[in-house]
């Protein structure tokens, strides 16, 4: 009977692929399968007569760890019937591959989540280094039209602001990319004019067509709603990612974009539109078309291409008419153009009054006079932000560090506090998280905050509000954004749009005087002031940072070069800004080669800033 018995067991070894034991009522070992001597730490004959090492006191499965070599199994056991309970079978699986195998798993799975985050970081930060001279066009271009032009002239500076803008939008729409795939991306639902829109789209692409001599047109079909609700900025960028393709790659003939109406949509007050462009280009070869939809996609990828681009648009296009709940289509045939087609869902405005939002009553132009504190650790810019808001009447301290933010707070009243993110001592986030979680009674923790940071990343803005702040701004702050900010958390000045992207000035020069003029709004004096505070203090951080190369302490000159960069930014001092930016890269990644060579141009950046602030400054 025993031996039938160790014949079946080892034959359900060879099933299952687990340890399998016979015991006796004893806890005896009688009979141990080949893959018990992994648990044991001896060859299975020599098994049999050993005791078991177990309670089996419960037949439920369970995990232990085996005494004699410490491996992990599942244990369940099993009487055998016609034996009662003098004789069972136990069964051991080992876990070592499974806890492998999760380790691994939770690895993969860590890894994917730090390139979602790499991937998150560059695309802010590739996108921040184009955004930055597309401001600059912006501001420029503003300027421009602020002068006296002649009709052609103006009309050429308005399709560049379009153009701009436009551009702008896509560069700001890659960081949301991965904000589409997962689904963290809401449409917004407001009243828009659809010929404006349309307008607007091919005015963009209008001068490059003449250029080509395209005939670029567009036309409504049917009874085509002119006033819908919807996200007017998704639908311009889809409509111009297809029309600017259509331009590109059509060298002789026309474009076409046709809108018109199909029915209604899924609810009563809904309409079905379809947009159709059609180009008279170089088409696109069958087996490509059903992957030019896709990322980083192109129909030519050959290394001599004619058309560059990142090949992004398009899959661009079908995210968004997804999220439209729409629908695209192309037909295509090489060497005689394509038509791409889309059609997507907008709501009818019933009342377009009930669907604005309520006007708010007019606010006073300034502020009423708040007492600020300051906390900001660089020089240059407590000068800057302190002049700004003492020429709107506002009382300000000062304060270098978020330690000191807090001495502050104990000694004196304060409507709200500007709070720099990197400060020694105790950074800006720290010393929101102690004034929001202080108890003394000393001063209100629910104080409005407002973050100022150097370089907004994505995600920022959730970790200061999760750290108690109220709002954000980005160095370099403009009068404008700043009263805005003030206003919105003290509600004393109008709650205007959310604050841009400061840092505008065209990289290439030594001094934007132009940038720095509309900060100080035409105080020379103020100007001055800040050039003497910046030539008397650079020298002694230069000899800061070249101690900090000679020690090897990357960190502290990785601070150092932070706290220029934002200095140089305020001062519209681009060249400097893009050289602290690049030491502090070098010293962030550790690379003492590198940050050696990056001090050196830093080095002469500063002397030729200095040179020109020395100048000004002779010349006062």
């Amino acid at each position: 009977m025993l031996e039938s018995l160790i014949r079946e067991t080892d034959a359900l070894e060879t099933l299952t692929g687990d340890a399998l034991l016979l015991v006796d009522r004893d806890g005896i070992i009688l009979h141990a399968t080949a893959l018990a001597s992994c648990f044991y730490g001896l060859p299975a004959p020599q098994l049999t007569g050993l005791p078991l090492g177990l309670a089996l006191n419960d037949s439920a499965a369970r995990e232990i760890c085996l005494p004699a070599t410490g491996r992990p199994a599942l244990v369940r056991w099993e009487p055998l019937p016609g034996h009662g309970h003098s004789l069972r079978r136990v069964l051991l699986r080992d876990l070592t591959p499974l806890r492998a195998a999760k380790t691994k798993l939770e690895e993969a799975r860590e890894a994917a989540k730090a390139g979602e985050r790499a991937k998150s970081h560059f695309l802010a930060n590739i996108t921040h280094e184009i955004r930055t001279p597309m401001i600059g066009i912006l501001g420029m271009t503003e300027l421009a039209m602020a002068t006296e032009l002649s009709p052609k002239q103006r009309e050429y500076l308005e399709m560049a602001r379009h153009s701009a803008q436009s551009l702008l939008t896509v560069l700001n729409d890659i960081v949301d990319y991965a904000r589409i795939e997962t689904g963290a991306f809401e449409l917004a639902r407001t009243p828009f004019s659809l010929r404006e829109t349309v307008e607007e789209v091919i005015s963009v692409f209008r001068p490059l067509a003449a250029k080509k001599g395209l005939s670029l047109t567009y036309r409504c079909i049917g009874a085509v709603p002119q006033t819908l609700v919807g996200d007017p900025s998704r639908l311009r960028q889809v409509l111009i990612n297809l029309v600017g393709n259509a331009v590109k790659f059509t060298d002789a003939g026309s474009v076409v974009l046709a809108v018109a109406r199909i029915g209604g949509g899924q609810a009563n007050d809904q309409t079905r539109l379809r947009f159709e462009v059609r180009d008279t280009g170089i088409g696109i070869p069958g087996d490509k078309i059903k992957a030019i939809f896709d990322s980083f996609t192109q129909a030519d990828v050959s290394p001599a291409r004619r058309y560059q681009g990142a090949g992004l648009g398009l899959a661009i296009v079908r995210q968004l008419v997804e999220m439209m709940q729409g629908s695209y289509n192309v037909a295509s045939e090489e060497g005689k153009g394509s038509v791409f087609t889309i059609e997507a869902d907008f709501s009818l405005p019933v009342s377009l009054e009930s669907l604005r939002p309520a006007r708010e009553p007019a606010a006073p132009a300034k502020a009423r006079p708040l007492t600020v504190l300051l906390a900001e650790d660089n020089p240059i810019n407590q000068i800057y932000v302190q002049e700004l808001l003492e020429m709107d009447g506002h009382e300000v301290v000062v304060a270098h560090t978020g330690r000191r933010a807090l001495e502050a707070l104990r000694k004196k009243r304060f409507d709200a506090v500007l709070m720099d993110i990197q400060m020694p001592e105790m950074d800006g986030i720290e010393a929101t998280r102690a004034i929001r979680s202080d108890a003394s009674g000393d001063f209100d923790p629910a104080i409005p905050i407002v973050a100022l940071t150097a370089h907004a990343l994505k995600g920022d803005r959730e970790t200061f509000l999760r750290a108690g702040m109220n709002e954000y701004l980005s160095k370099p702050v403009s009068p404008a954004d700043l009263e805005a900010a003030l206003g919105r958390v003290t509600g004393g000045a109008p709650a205007s749009e959310q604050p841009q992207d400061a840092s505008a000035e065209p990289a290439g020069q030594i001094l934007d005087w132009t940038e720095l003029l509309a900060k100080a709004r035409g105080n020379t004096g103020f100007l001055m002031k800040l050039f003497g505070a910046f030539v008397a203090e650079q020298p002694g951080n230069l000899a800061a940072m070249q101690n900090a190369l000679d020690e090897k302490d990357l960190p502290h000159l990785a601070f150092l070069a932070h706290s220029l960069k934002g200095a140089a930014a305020t001062m519209c001092a681009p060249a400097l800004r893009d050289a602290s930016h690049d030491l502090e890269r070098a010293a962030r990644a550790d690379d003492q080669p590198w940050a050696a060579r990056a001090l050196d141009a830093l080095a002469r950046n500063l002397d030729t800033v200095l040179a020109a602030m020395r100048a000004k400054l002779s010349a006062e």
